[in-house]
Formats: C-alpha cells, sequence, structure tokens
C-alpha cells in the first residue's frame, strides 16, 4: 500500500476517462477490485511490486497469482 502522496499526470491517469460507465461503477460500488486486478496485470507481466522485472515465476510467487 502506498502511504505516501503520489502524483500522476492527466496523460498517466488517461485510462480511466476511457473507461466505461459499469466498469467505473462497478468500482466504485466496490464490486471491482482495482487492485486485485493490477496486481494480476503486474504478475501477467512478470513485474515486482516496484515494477522491475523479475520473470514470470517470480512475479506469480509474489502476488500468489
Amino acid at each position: 500500500m502506498i502511504t505516501e502522496a503520489t502524483t500522476f499526470t492527466v496523460d498517466e491517469l488517461g485510462f480511466i476517462q476511457i473507461a466505461l460507465n459499469k466498469v467505473l461503477v462497478a468500482v466504485a460500488n466496490g464490486e471491482l477490485d482495482l487492485n486485485d486486478l493490477a496486481r494480476k496485470e503486474l504478475a501477467n507481466r512478470g513485474l515486482d511490486k516496484q515494477g522491475q522485472w523479475v520473470g514470470f515465476d517470480k512475479a506469480n510467487q509474489i502476488y500468489n497469482a
């Protein structure tokens, strides 16, 4: 969990503007966990919690994917 303020640019957060309404509603209602989704995607990319390449097997261990 991030404990310090992180600043992102509009370009970095642009994906949220193109998200379908039903996806945004599901997130807002707690029906879709973006943290879980992000962990799965990082594991699928072979990245650790700092975004460094560690390989798919290690990433899956880190995230228990």
